[in-house]
C-alpha cells in the first residue's frame, strides 16, 4: 500500500524531509475544531451511577467553602446521599444512552429533593452552585483523552489536497509504503509506551514498558454527519473513589463489564462529511500523557519512505533542495538500504479535468558533487529499475490505495 504526505516548500518541511521525520499533533493543533470530538453519553449499572453521585459530591464539597466550614464527621452524612441519588439517576437514564449535557440539571434537581429536609441550608446552597461548576466544568476535563496523531492521504492526485495543504502545488508530496498496515517510527528517547513479546526463555508471553520505537497501525478515517458516541462510565471508572478492599479483588478492572460499550473505538476516525476529499489514514502516537511539540517529531523508517512526488509549480530550486534532502535523509538514516530505490516523480495537471498525471521522473542516486544532483534519471536507468518505477507510478495514478487487511503484530524488528 502507498499513503501520500503533502507539503509547502517550507525551511520546517525541508528540514523534516531531511530528517525523515513526521510531526505527531494534538488535537488542538489540528485544523477541524471537531477533530476527536465524542458524542459523550452514560449508560451503566446503579452501582456506576451511585459511584459517580459520590463522586460528584466529593469533587463538589472539596471546591465549595463547605469544606473550610464544616467538620470531618459532616462527610459521611453528606456522600450517604449517594445511593439514593444513584438510585434515582439510573431510574430516570433507565437503559438509554443518557446525554452528559443533561446530567447537571437532572443531577441538582434529585439533589434539591434529597436536601428538603437538610439541617445546613447554608451548606446545600453551596454544595449546589458548587456541583454546577462540577458538572459544567470539571467533569468534561476529568474525561478527556490526549491523543497526538499523524494525518496521510490514500491519494496523492486530488486537486484540493495540493492546494490546501502544497501551497497550491508549489509543493511536493512524499511517498511512504507499507506491506502489512504499519509505520515504524523512532524516537531518540524511551517513551513510546507499547507491548512487546518476551524471549522464550523468560516467563509470561509480553512485557510492557517504555520504548524508543514502535509500529503503529495505520487507521482509516470514516467520514459522516454524526460524532461518535463514548460512554462517559468508561474513562470516569478510573477516577472513583475505591476502598483498600475493592482495590485488592480488582473492581475498577470488573467494573468496566458495567458500562456498555458504544464507539469508543473510532474516536479520532470519525470527521465530517464534508472532509471526505482528504481519503485520510492516521496513526496514533502510543504515549498517555501531554507532551511538549519537540517531543512528537518521530523519525520514519527508511523502509516506509519511497518516494517523492513534485508539485507542478515548485520551483526549480526547491526542486533541487528537495532531491538533496532525500539524499541527506538517506545518508544519515544508520539504517540499512531498502530494497527498493527512492523514486521521484513529476505531477502534471491534465489538461480536460480537474486532475493530474503522475510521470516517473527518475531514482535517487548515491552520487553527489558540485553541481550534480544526486539523481538517476529514467533513461539512465536499467530496464527492470525501469520497469519498477513506472509499476509505483500506476499504482499513484489509479487512485485510492487500500490499508491491508491482515495486519502484523505491533512489534518492531
Amino acid at each position: 500500500m502507498l499513503f501520500f504526505k503533502f507539503h509547502k516548500p517550507s525551511n520546517l518541511e525541508f528540514n523534516m524531509l531531511r530528517r525523515g521525520e513526521i510531526f505527531f499533533a494534538s488535537v488542538a493543533e489540528l485544523n477541524d475544531a471537531n477533530e476527536c470530538r465524542p458524542r459523550f453519553v452514560l449508560n451503566g449499572t446503579r452501582e456506576l451511577w451511585t459511584r459517580l453521585a459520590r463522586y460528584i459530591l466529593q469533587e463538589a464539597y472539596l471546591r465549595s467553602e463547605v469544606y473550610d466550614r464544616a467538620s470531618r464527621e459532616e462527610m459521611p452524612e453528606l456522600f450517604s446521599l449517594s445511593e439514593s441519588l444513584g438510585t434515582q439517576l439510573k431510574k430516570r437514564a433507565c437503559n438509554r444512552d443518557f446525554g452528559l449535557e443533561k446530567l447537571d440539571a437532572l443531577f441538582r434537581e434529585l439533589l434539591e429533593q434529597e436536601l428538603k429536609n437538610n439541617t445546613f441550608p447554608l451548606q446545600s446552597r453551596l454544595i449546589l452552585d458548587s456541583i454546577r461548576r462540577v458538572i459544567r466544568y470539571d467533569l468534561p476535563k476529568a474525561i478527556e483523552e490526549q491523543s497526538y496523531i499523524a494525518s496521510f492521504s490514500r491519494s496523492a492526485k486530488n486537486p484540493t489536497m495540493w492546494g490546501h495543504y502544497a501551497d497550491a502545488e508549489r509543493g511536493f508530496v512524499i511517498v511512504y509504503t507499507t506491506g502489512d498496515g504499519t509505520l515504524r517510527i523512532a524516537s531518540p528517547i524511551k517513551m513510546l509506551h507499547g507491548t512487546r513479546p518476551l524471549p522464550e526463555d523468560r516467563l509470561g508471553h509480553f512485557e510492557i514498558g517504555f520504548y524508543d520505537e514502535d509500529c503503529l497501525e495505520l487507521k482509516a478515517v470514516k467520514y459522516g454527519k454524526k460524532p461518535p458516541k463514548v460512554n462517559a462510565f468508561h474513562r470516569l471508572i478510573p477516577r472513583f473513589s475505591y476502598s483498600e478492599e475493592e482495590d485488592h479483588y480488582d473492581v475498577p478492572l470488573l467494573l468496566g463489564g458495567d458500562a456498555k460499550d458504544k464507539e469508543e473505538d473510532q474516536v479520532g476516525l470519525v470527521k465530517f462529511s464534508d472532509w471526505r476529499y482528504e481519503q485520510e489514514v492516521r496513526a496514533f502516537l502510543p504515549v498517555f500523557k501531554e507532551l511538549p511539540p519537540d517531543m512528537r517529531v518521530m523519525r520514519v523508517a527508511q523502509e516506509n519512505i519511497c518516494g517523492l512526488i513534485f508539485g507542478q509549480r515548485l520551483s526549480e530550486r526547491d526542486k533541487r533542495r528537495a532531491v538533496l534532502c532525500c539524499h541527506l535523509m538517506r545518508e544519515s538514516s544508520g539504517q540499512p538500504e531498502p530494497a527498493q530505490p527512492f523514486m521521484f516523480f513529476q505531477a502534471f495537471q491534465v489538461i480536460d479535468r480537474f486532475d493530474f498525471k503522475i510521470v516517473p521522473v527518475g531514482i535517487l542516486d548515491g552520487l553527489y558533487f558540485d553541481r550534480h544532483l544526486p539523481i538517476k534519471t529514467i533513461d539512465d536507468l536499467d530496464e527492470t529499475t525501469r520497469q519498477s518505477l513506472r509499476e509505483v507510478s500506476d499504482q499513484i495514478e489509479n487512485g485510492l490505495q487500500d490499508i491491508p487487511t491482515e495486519t502484523k503484530s505491533p512489534t518492531p524488528k
